[in-house]
């Protein structure tokens, strides 16, 4: 059996189905859009490699609020908490 090659996830908003998809594709073939795209790096280490519910939670909420950005209609329906309560606020 060979090996697949590295895979990504593409999160994606169907307007016409008004439904949040999502795939993997080879990661060979986002190289040439990651280089005009808006790349925010998650540092495993500076999070103790944790992968976990808060882990999910951040990254799942980035996700949304990022594709809100270029379809607004998406921003209705997002609810999630943007700043953990016991977080300070940025100044």
């Amino acid at each position: 059996m060979s090996q697949r090659s590295a895979r990504c996830v593409l999160i994606t908003y169907n307007e016409e189905g008004q439904r949040i998809e999502t795939c993997t594709v080879d990661r060979h073939s986002v190289s040439a859009l990651k280089e005009s795209a808006l790349v925010m790096p998650w540092s495993l280490e500076s999070r103790s490699f944790a992968l976990d519910d808060e882990f999910a939670r951040q990254l799942g909420g980035t996700a949304l609020l990022l594709l809100a950005i270029d379809q607004p209609e998406l921003e209705q329906y997002i609810t999630v908490t943007q700043q953990r309560p016991e977080e300070p606020a940025a100044e």
